[in-house]
């Protein structure tokens, strides 16, 4: 997807097998839709890696640093072209930009308050304060 006019996929790696029968699909791919890709994309650079006795995998490289790999095991080169146009079109950015909500719904908020780090904090001042006074009266004697 182009952010500010900048495309954020820089490199697509495309890794399959030259012989393997899950690659099958790929190897179509490459002959068929990869020219067209290349052609209708100049901004997107495409590297072919052969990878022997594994499964078909596309990565995606984006500009951010971010990688997105995706198995494209025994699919139809149109599927590997729908996957691909994902790539594309996505930004390349991770999981921590969700937004994180509360699962807890309830209709009575609790009684007893919300915690926070200073909840105990007058029991434990008390609590120290004994603790100091009699180690104090243990040592006069």
């Amino acid at each position: 997807m182009s952010k500010y006019g900048v495309w954020m996929l820089e490199t697509l790696v495309i890794k399959y097998c030259d012989i393997g029968g899950s690659s099958r699909g790929m190897r179509l791919f490459l002959d068929e839709a990869l020219p067209a890709l290349k052609q209708q994309n100049p901004q997107l650079g495409v590297e072919e890696v052969v990878r022997r006795h594994r499964h078909p995998m596309v990565v995606a490289l984006y500009r951010t640093g971010r990688s997105k790999p995706v198995c494209v095991k025994n699919l139809a080169p149109r599927d590997i072209m729908d996957h691909i146009m994902w790539l594309r079109n996505s930004h390349g950015r991770g999981q921590e930009y969700q937004v994180v909500r509360s699962r807890h719904l309830t209709r009575s908020p609790s009684i007893q308050g919300q915690w926070s780090v200073n909840t105990f904090a007058a029991e434990l001042e008390q609590e120290t304060a004994r603790r100091a006074a009699r180690t104090e009266a243990q040592t006069q004697y």
